[in-house]
């Protein structure tokens, strides 16, 4: 036994190393196990996943790329933001996971995240009603303004009605830099020119009336080369935003003077509040009682604002002199159009931004129903001190134009009218800030000096005159820019 087994070693050993394998013949198949039971069905929830682009800044437009998850997306389906101010103009469908939507932002817009929500048509798979889902802080507004303070301080602060100094950094200025002639508007209205590179906006502007109280929404425009408006809109949170003062506007009443009005600071405006309860009021503002800082040169002039409180929505309030024999100034009167009943807002100023206590007078409001004194559109056939392009028979009360434009730069347009009576004769001609408008009064040939034109460019120039009755005069009004608009109020004393 011992022998044949280390014989059979042996040969183990040697087939091993170098002979041939042999394979056996094949088992027999098993058999076929059970059937498992059937599994439960996949299934995907909806979602919206994808937005491309993430942000945007307010005042623009772009197209977004939505893209979803088990979703079923359809022609029907809406996109909202949960923004009235972000306007959806149109969703296109790519596929039922994808959507192209063509979005207008408003500088309104609320800044920071918002939610989209996409509704579709088809209902989800064993679901009832609609599809929606909802990406939350999948899209966000930005600022394209950054507001700068002198220093790194914190920004000003102003009163409603009040200036301030204005600096802003623009964010977008890749893609859409400050042109010449860019200016703060939204809750600011602009004063005087601004400092403008591609990147940097300077001015300095006074607060709307009813601009709220707290961080303001520094908002600017440019008109870029192909003359579209640009807007631009910074955070009322950033620290260095202008700050606004809540004030109460002083109430006025028609034919009553409010007594003892004072300018004491440098740059000091005085707030007021006049509710008209018809329309095409035409209102005269006389400041008398004048203390030494406003008696002489200097005037008292400012803004108007409807209701809204936005003086961009109102107009310039300029003044003239009535002036005594020996050269002094006993008042300065402005005429203003209120075209519609309601509440009108004024914030008044010295002329050269002075103040003192010696800034002092008295402020009476008189208004008065005006007539449509006709169109002032020029002919075809320019008019002429021969041909005026408007005449009025009787001056029997205020009357008002709104269509004047100067055509041609520096052309004279020329407008007769008979005293009805004798007494002063105040005139205005509100056109564009930064247009220079002259006003002026001359005989019945349109030639005869009588008073002398007045020139301002800050948006209205005004003017007054003692005339007889029965007489007749000729205004003239000139511009320094061809195609300026202006508005034309004739108002006899009251």
């Amino acid at each position: 036994m011992k022998r044949t087994l280390v014989s059979f070693l042996m040969l183990g050993l040697i087939g091993a190393c170098g002979g041939e394998p042999v394979q056996g013949e094949p088992g027999a198949r098993g058999d076929k196990g059970d059937p498992g039971s059937k599994g439960d069905p996949g299934q995907v929830s909806p979602s919206l996943q994808v937005v491309t682009p993430q942000a945007l800044f307010a005042g623009r437009g772009a197209v977004l790329q939505l893209g979803g998850v088990g979703t079923m997306f359809a022609s029907g389906s809406t996109v909202d933001f949960g923004d009235p101010a972000i306007k959806v103009l149109k969703v296109e469908l790519g596929s039922i996971a994808s959507l192209r939507v063509t979005i207008e932002v408003g500088p309104g817009a609320r800044l920071g995240a918002h939610d989209i929500t996409v509704t579709s048509p088809v209902p989800p798979a064993g679901g009832q009603g609609p599809e929606q889902v909802k990406l939350q802080g999948g899209f966000s507004v930005l600022a394209s303004l950054l507001n700068v303070a002198p220093m790194g301080m914190s920004g000003p602060t102003a009163d409603q009605g009040g200036f301030a100094d204005v600096t802003a950094r623009n964010l977008d200025y890749r893609d859409n830099p400050f042109y010449a002639g860019a200016r703060f508007g939204g809750p600011l209205m602009q004063y005087g020119s601004a400092t403008v590179s591609a990147a940097s906006l300077s001015a300095t502007a006074i607060v709307d009336a009813l601009a709220p109280a707290g961080g303001l929404m520094t908002q600017a425009s440019t008109v870029n080369p192909l003359g579209q408006t640009i807007t631009y809109v910074g955070d009322p949170a950033d620290p260095a935003a202008v700050k606004v003062k809540a004030r109460p506007a002083t109430a006025l009443t028609a034919g009553m003077t409010k007594m003892g009005e004072t300018l004491a600071d440098r740059r000091a405006t005085n707030l007021y509040k006049l509710t008209t309860t018809a329309d095409n009021q035409a209102l005269l503002l006389s400041f008398s009682g004048l203390g030494s800082g406003l008696s002489g040169m200097v005037g008292l002039v400012g803004f108007m604002a409807p209701a809204s409180g936005r003086f961009a929505d109102g107009a310039s309030l300029a003044t003239s002199q009535t002036s005594t024999m020996m050269g002094g100034v006993t008042a300065h009167n402005g005429a203003l159009l209120l075209p519609k009943a309601g509440d009108y807002y004024f914030a008044v100023y010295a002329s050269d931004l002075s103040g003192s206590m010696n800034h002092g007078y008295a402020v009476t409001a008189k208004t008065a129903t005006a007539g449509a004194l006709g169109s002032l559109k020029e002919p075809a056939t320019p008019d002429s001190a021969m041909m005026p392009v408007a005449s009025l028979a009787s001056l029997d009360k205020p009357y008002f134009a709104t269509d004047g434009a100067i055509d041609v730069a520096y052309e004279y347009d020329y407008i007769k009218f008979k005293a009805a009576k004798a007494g002063r004769v105040y005139l205005s001609a509100a056109g564009t800030p930064g247009v220079r408008l002259g006003l002026g009064l001359r005989a019945a040939d349109c030639n005869t000096y009588y008073v002398a034109t007045n020139y301002s460019s800050a948006g209205a120039v005004a003017n007054e005159a003692d005339v007889a009755a029965d007489t007749t005069y000729c205004v003239r009004v000139i511009g320094d820019a061809a195609t300026t608009p202006y508005q034309l109020l004739i108002v006899p004393s009251p």
